[in-house]
């Protein structure tokens, strides 16, 4: 009887902490990157992503209007948008590791950690698409009504 409550207390404790994460550890803009050699492709350095793929989405959408006027991305209407982690921060590019460098910063610790969250993409499709991509899945989703469709990326 007692391993029993025990079970249903840590399943609880694990709904609760999880349905709370976006409230204790809100996602925090690092920075943010617009691409000096392809027009259109910007990017956003994060810590505390939504630990779902729908909470990754959900999180574009609820913040689209705020990057666009704090730092003006995406830039036009058709545009590739990716989002990383942070991870241990900016590092100093190494032939051995594989880091994303960023060539509009001029210090030298300006390669991450390739760790790709979610890349928002409206680019080859319907003007009236937008394209999610978080590891292998793909997620378009119709302006119009909203609705998502999810298919293998």
């Amino acid at each position: 009887m007692k391993k029993s409550w025990f079970i249903y207390l840590a399943i609880s404790v694990v709904v609760i902490a999880f349905s709370l994460w976006d409230d204790i550890y809100p996602v925090k803009i690092i920075d943010v990157h617009r691409s000096t050699d392809h027009s259109g492709y910007d990017d956003i350095i994060v810590d505390h992503f939504p630990l779902t793929e729908r909470g990754r989405i959900n999180w574009w959408l609820s913040q689209r209007d705020m990057l666009k006027k704090k730092y003006n991305i995406p830039s036009g209407q058709e545009f590739v948008l990716t989002v990383w982690d942070v991870g241990e921060g900016y590092l100093r590019d190494s032939p051995r590791e594989d880091y994303f460098c960023f060539p509009d910063m001029t210090s030298e610790k300006n390669c991450i950690e390739k760790n790709e969250l979610l890349a928002v993409d409206t680019r080859f499709s319907d003007e009236n698409k937008v394209n999610f991509i978080i590891g292998d899945n793909k997620y378009i989703m119709d302006k119009k009504d909203g609705s998502m469709t999810k298919a293998r990326y």
